[in-house]
Parts: structure tokens; C-alpha cells; sequence
């Protein structure tokens, strides 16, 4: 689950947003699917039913009954001025979340009277659907490779987890042009700058529980970062086509300067991102779909092995993830309606316990931390460390 907001100059008008859904809804049908159950697979079927349109929870990114029959995998939520979509991921990333929700600010500021001359490169209701629209990328862009190498177990922050409510959310600010400059000076991406400062301060607090500890740890921090494969590939997919790659540091090596990880974050990036290294990662996960052991298996199997894999194996790999949407536009009269934009993470495992999004709208980078634990140690570290560096940070509310 993940949410990408907008806040608006005006409160939210029910009417307008509940017909807005109706007509972006109908133009995305792709996306008007709930979940069914095989006999050797989970599958999507589509349905006539709009996504529900509530009022913004407390808590974001709160688990859909997907069970419940005809349910669409995303939501609408409103609170005051803001619009917010949720998706589940199987159902698309945040590059087709945030299609669906600058369509429909379009309709829905036009319903409400708003002038806009242009609509830039919006989805609009009227336009034709593309069936490329539909295609399933991994598929389409799947080759038998060799598989890549496969990875160690990596360290885990210390901190306890919170009791219920676990997931809270904190929301920060830095100017573009700041972040910018800071990662031109090493001639890296905002993306691979931010991740290495994100090494750098789970260093600073792996050091620091070390010398408070005695007891052997994991050497290895490794962050996950998102990849939009449709920058790689020639898709127009509105579903799911997202890879990750996970520069990692070794401990075992000794500490790191902020330019050591720079350069390491920036070399391990540029490597994983190639077509040809990327294309190893798409295979190897289309591959376990196709092989003749898993298609026959009956689902329930399927789910108990997945869920042992995932809980023993896949999810003690991660120490951090870091997911960006990059720059967003909106044309004309839109960006003098829109205050900002955000997205926050899908809420991390019992391990990761802190996932981090990243999106930057009209000169604002906007971080926002999903935390699961007791401490805000982390983003403390991270947020310190941009400060300490020059970049002038505004730590928000979390209204």
C-alpha cells in the first residue's frame, strides 16, 4: 500500500470529487479490478465498481479487505483541502498512481469552475485508451538470463516496535535548487545523494549500537531503491513495472566518509540501472512464474512457502528503502491550485521498520518518513545530516 497526496488552495467539494472519480475512474478501467482466487493462482478481474471515496484515516495505508468480493484495489480519500489515491502495488507504482491522481485534479478543478488553458500531458477522460496502456511490461520485456548474484542478510535498526497504532508518518522540506546543488557538486542524481546520506546516518547509529553492544551484528546496511523501468524500457504501461536495485556498504571494510558513499551509492546505482543488469533482476522474477513446479502448485502451498520465503529470507535483506517520484509538473493554471505534493511509502516490515518517499513540486523536495518503531532516530540523523551540509531543512506538522 502507498499513498501520493495533493493539498489544494480550497477545501474539498464532495460532489465535485465523487463525480471527478466517476469519469477518471471509467478512462483508467485497468485499474477498476478486484482480487480473485484460483485453484493455482491469485488473479485480477475487472469490475464496474468505482473506487471508494472516504474520508482521509489517521492512519495511512491501511490494509484493503481484498477478499471482499468486487472491492478495487485503490481508494479516494479527501480531509480539508487534500486529495489523496491509494494503491495496492500489485495494481500499479507510483508512476501510474500519479497519472490517475493528476487526471483527476484535472476533471475535478474543472468541475469546480476552474479555468485551466492546457492540460499539458494529463490523462484526460475524452482521450482515446491505448492498449499499451494495459500490457503487462515484465512479461513483454521478459528473456531468459542468468540470474543475479544473490545477496547476504543485512543489518537491522535496533529500535522497539510501537503498539498500535504502529505506523506514524513525519513529513519534511528542503528546496530543490539546495538538494540540487549539493548532489552536482559530486555530480550524482538527487536520488543517489539522498540514499547515501541515508548510509551515512544508519552508519552513524550501527557505530553507535555497536559500542553499546557486545553482540555480533550483521555487517552489511543495504537500502532498496525503486526503479521505474518505463525510463529503460519503451512502455506505456499503466500497470506495475517497477524493479528495485540495493547498493549496499560493508561494515566489515571499516566506516565511510559521505564522499566514500557518495561514489560507492553513485557506482552500485549507474551498474544496477544498465539495461543489461536491470534485465538479469526482470528475469529472474519472471522466471519463478513460468517454471512448471509453481504453475501446478495448488495455491494454498503456493501461499505457505511464499509466506516462510518472505519472512526467513527476503525480508532481512533490507535495511532501508528509499523510493522517488522525482520531479513533478502540472500544466498551466494547475500549479497555482496545487500547494504540494507527497507520497508516502508503503508501511515497512517488522525489519526494515523505516521506509522513506521522496517528490519534488514547485522548487519543494518533500520527505516523508513511514516509521513503525519508537525512535525517530533515524530521520533525526537524516535530516541533521542535510543540514549539516547546507541544505536548509523544515520539518512539517503531520496534520
Amino acid at each position: 500500500m502507498f499513498r501520493i497526496t495533493a493539498s489544494l488552495k480550497e477545501p474539498v467539494r464532495y460532489s465535485a470529487i465523487r463525480e471527478a472519480v466517476l469519469k477518471t475512474s471509467i478512462r483508467f478501467p485497468y485499474f477498476g479490478v478486484s482480487l480473485g482466487t484460483g485453484i493455482f493462482w491469485h488473479f485480477l478481474e475487472l469490475n464496474d465498481q468505482l473506487p471508494r471515496i472516504q474520508a482521509e484515516e489517521e492512519i495511512p495505508c491501511t490494509a484493503f479487505a481484498v477478499n471482499r468480493k468486487n472491492e478495487p484495489l485503490y481508494r479516494v480519500l479527501i480531509k480539508g483541502k487534500r486529495i489523496s489515491v491509494e494503491f495496492i502495488h500489485i495494481l500499479t507504482d507510483g508512476a501510474g498512481a500519479l497519472e490517475y491522481l493528476k487526471s483527476l485534479l484535472y476533471t475535478y478543478l474543472t468541475l469546480t469552475g476552474k479555468q485551466i488553458s492546457t492540460s499539458g500531458e494529463i490523462i484526460l477522460p475524452a482521450m482515446p485508451l491505448s492498449g499499451e496502456e494495459y500490457e503487462d511490461g515484465y512479461n513483454k520485456f521478459f528473456q531468459k538470463l542468468p540470474s543475479p548474484s544473490k545477496i547476504s542478510r543485512s543489518w537491522h535498526l535496533p529500535f522497539e516496535l510501537n503498539k498500535s497504532p504502529k505506523l506514524r508518518v513525519l513529513r519534511a522540506e528542503v528546496a530543490v535548487d539546495e538538494i540540487l546543488e549539493a548532489s552536482r557538486k559530486h555530480k550524482v542524481s538527487v536520488t543517489e545523494y539522498f540514499t547515501a546520506v541515508y548510509f551515512f546516518s544508519l552508519q552513524n547509529i550501527f557505530i553507535s549500537e555497536i559500542e553499546r553492544s557486545n553482540k555480533e551484528k550483521r555487517k552489511v546496511l543495504r537500502i532498496e531503491v525503486p526503479v521505474n523501468l518505463r525510463k529503460i524500457f519503451p512502455s506505456k504501461t499503466m500497470r506495475n513495472f517497477t524493479l528495485f536495485v540495493q547498493p549496499e556498504i560493508d561494515m566489515r571494510l571499516g566506516t565511510y566518509t559521505l564522499e566514500e558513499i557518495i561514489r560507492s551509492v553513485h557506482l552500485q546505482m549507474q551498474l544496477s540501472t544498465d539495461i543489461k543488469q536491470i534485465s538479469r533482476f526482470l528475469s529472474s522474477n519472471v522466471s519463478y512464474e513460468k517454471l512448471l513446479v509453481v504453475r501446478i502448485l495448488p495455491l494454498i502451498i503456493k501461499k505457505m512457502i511464499i509466506s516462510v520465503v518472505y519472512n526467513k529470507v527476503v525480508s532481512k535483506r533490507l535495511t532501508g528503502l528509499v523510493t522517488n517520484l522525482g520531479l513533478v509538473t502540472l500544466p498551466g493554471e494547475m500549479n497555482d491550485l496545487v500547494d504540494y505534493l507527497e507520497i508516502i511509502p508503503p508501511p515497512p516490515n517488522p525489519k526494515v521498520k523505516v521506509n522513506t518517499g521522496l517528490m519534488s513540486y514547485k522548487g519543494k523536495l518533500r520527505i516523508c518518513f513511514s516509521n513503525i518503531t519508537q525512535s525517530r532516530e533515524l530521520e533525526r540523523q537524516i535530516l541533521k545530516q542535510l543540514s549539516d551540509t547546507g541544505i536548509h531543512v523544515k520539518i512539517l506538522n503531520n496534520d
